[in-house]
């Protein structure tokens, strides 16, 4: 605890780099204070000695009202020199451990008003720095008799320093949040001593603890917490991600090796002030933790066509964003997977609603009554973005809306379903919807498939699905094209019907359709032999304001079997032949016919009356059973009669 006299006064280095300081702003614990200037004026508390009347052993007292011990025995006094101060941890020249004894016994006597104490204090720190070459009895005695009482304090100082006294001490704060947002912090002291290193103290001081994410019980976030208590404390803020920070502040410890020393351009003694210098130590700790809160997912959507044709297949281009509210995330919720925090998964139901006669206006509820065209799902991994989904066809003319909602069921709950709130969309936002212009199904059939020149053939056509509210109706224009000598190839088209050959176009009729049913064109006579084919157009509804139609501009102009007429000239007969006469036998013809009627007439009666004997004699040899039956070969008639002729 002693070292040579020369070595308490700092290198000139040391000293000028102090000077350098002045203007520093920033003190670090083991560096040094900007210089000070203060002159002694005279004695403080201690003993004289009596032996000559100028022996001190005590402090000495200065201008600015502090007091000082003397650090090098042996050289004059302090008093009436002007000295320069600094203030470090290494400003004596002394080993560390016994800078920090010093400053404990400087810290902790240099500021007494008792005698004693400080002739005990003036040779506790010359028994440090050095006694000059005497003994601690030596100048124990210039406390004249209260020298035992001065000798005994001294050590007793001492040893309270080497087991007291501290090079440095650090705070430190410790924050714990739980997957609820409670958590608690504690703020502690550690204290390297000169005996026993780091030492965590007990509670003993009171430092200024301020929370940033997060609320003390009575909602504040600055509160005075001892060192080694633990206080509750709750997380505050909507992010997903919480981050709670505490910062500590202890400030006036009576630790370190920290001290102020005067220097005098006189040669006088350096002096050790009283009081020390307080340190002071802080600190901050953060925490991150995922919120409990829920959070509102919110879906808007653009379809992929507001106008298109029957059997376009449209998708719904899906945004997710976040909704904000009272007790909800700001943002995407997250969730623990095996250590990596991961967006909420989501799965949007997407349905399309259609078709409807009217343009659909947007409502907070849906129809209950709504024709479902299709519903796809879209699962959304990654949080908010840009999605599309799968494509639904439209079946028809008419006006068409997509639908979303979000269902927290289709989460899987290690997933973070309890976070998730439901979602459900308004109706008939107009992003969402689509309008297919409603065009009619319409076939026709020709009156007749084949007639002569001069017939009267009509066109018969056959309206379905027709929009059921087109104020005045739609016209149709039948047209007759021929005549073909080749009857057109079934499937053929003939091209617009504005740029048919004027010379094959035979007739125009028009005829307005209000409604489904059949329609029937006037009666077109055609005179020319060939083939006439119908075909149609029209140019739709009336346009509305913003030139949209409800029915289309539609048109047919394929060759159909049904729509084809023949026209056919009939061919030319010949005049009937004239009869061919028998040749001539000795009478007319008349006399030829007479007499074959008569033979025919006579065979027949000479067949009855065979007929009529020969019964009779079969009967009578029936009566004679001892006659011989006789046989009558038939084939041995002739055609005139019996036997030959």
């Amino acid at each position: 605890m002693t070292s040579p006299t020369n070595a308490l006064r700092p290198p000139r280095r040391r000293l000028t780099l102090a000077l350098a300081l002045v203007f520093s702003v920033a003190v670090g614990l083991l560096g040094q204070a900007p210089a000070a200037a203060v002159t002694g004026t005279g004695l403080g508390p201690g003993h004289l000695w009596r032996g000559d009347g100028v022996s001190w052993l005590g402090t000495y007292r200065l201008d600015d009202g502090t007091q000082a011990f003397c650090l090098e025995a042996g050289k004059t006094s302090p008093v009436g020199k002007h000295y320069d101060t600094t203030t470090g941890g290494d400003v004596i020249g002394v080993s560390t451990d016994d800078h920090a004894r010093l400053a404990y016994i400087a810290r902790t006597w240099g500021g007494t008003t008792d005698p004693d104490t400080a002739a005990a204090g003036q040779l506790a720190v010359w028994t440090i720095t050095g006694l000059n070459g005497h003994t601690q009895r030596y100048y124990a005695g210039r406390a004249n008799e209260h020298w035992p009482v001065v000798l005994e304090r001294a050590n007793q100082m001492l040893a309270e320093a080497s087991s007291a006294a501290s090079k440095s001490v650090v705070g430190s704060v410790t924050v714990e949040l739980s997957a609820d947002g409670t958590g608690m912090i504690r703020p502690d002291l550690t204290v390297d001593r000169v005996t026993g290193g780091p030492t965590t103290l007990e509670p003993t001081h009171a430092g200024t603890v301020t929370l940033d994410g997060a609320v003390f019980a009575d909602g504040s976030t600055t509160a005075s917490v001892h060192n080694g208590a633990s206080v509750p404390v709750v997380a505050t803020g909507d992010a997903a991600r919480l981050t709670v920070t505490a910062s500590v502040e202890f400030v006036g410890l009576p630790y370190g090796r920290v001290t102020t020393v005067g220097n005098s351009p006189a040669g006088s003694q350096m002096i050790l002030f009283s009081g020390g210098v307080a340190a002071s130590a802080s600190e901050s700790a953060s925490i991150e933790q995922l919120s409990p809160l829920p959070f509102q997912p919110t879906v808007s959507t653009v379809t992929s066509d507001t106008v298109a044709e029957t059997g376009t297949v449209v998708t719904d281009q899906v945004t997710l964003d976040v909704a904000p509210g009272d007790g909800l995330l700001s943002e995407w919720g997250r969730y623990d997977d095996s250590g990596s925090w991961r967006p909420v998964p989501v799965t949007v139901r997407s349905r399309l609603l259609g078709p409807f006669l009217a343009p659909v206006v947007e409502d907070s509820e849906w129809p209950a009554d709504a024709p479902l065209v299709c519903e796809v799902t879209l699962e959304v991994l990654d949080g908010p973005g840009t999605h599309s989904t799968p494509g639904c066809e439209l079946p028809g003319g008419g006006y068409y809306t997509w639908v979303e909602t979000i269902d927290p069921a289709d989460t899987p709950v290690e997933a973070g379903r309890e976070r998730v709130r439901p979602w459900r969309s308004p109706f008939g936002t107009a992003t969402e919807t689509t309008f297919a212009p409603w065009a009619p199904k319409i076939s026709t059939v020709a009156s007749d498939a084949e007639v002569g020149p001069g017939a009267c053939v009509s066109d018969e056509l056959t309206v379905v699905d027709l929009h059921p509210d087109v104020p005045g109706g739609v016209d149709v224009e039948s047209v007759l094209v021929g005549p073909y000598a080749e009857a057109p190839a079934v499937g053929r088209d003939l091209g617009p019907i504005d740029r048919l050959d004027p010379g094959l176009v035979v007739a125009r009729e028009t005829v307005t359709v209000g409604e489904d049913g059949t329609y029937t064109t006037p009666c077109v006579t055609l005179e020319q032999p060939g083939t006439y084919v119908f075909v149609f157009s029209s140019p739709g509804s009336a346009a509305d304001e913003d030139g949209s139609r409800i029915v289309p501009a539609f048109a047919d102009t394929t060759v159909h079997r049904s729509e084809m007429t023949t026209v056919r000239q009939p061919a030319a007969t010949e005049a009937p032949a004239p009869p061919v006469r028998l040749a001539f036998t000795g009478s007319d013809g008349g006399d030829r016919v007479l007499l074959v009627a008569l033979g025919i007439v006579g065979t027949g009666f000479v067949l009855l009356a065979a007929a009529g004997a020969l019964h009779v004699r079969r009967r009578r040899l029936t009566e004679s059973s001892d006659e011989v039956p006789v046989a009558v070969e038939t084939e041995a008639l002739s055609p005139v009669g019996l036997g030959d002729a």
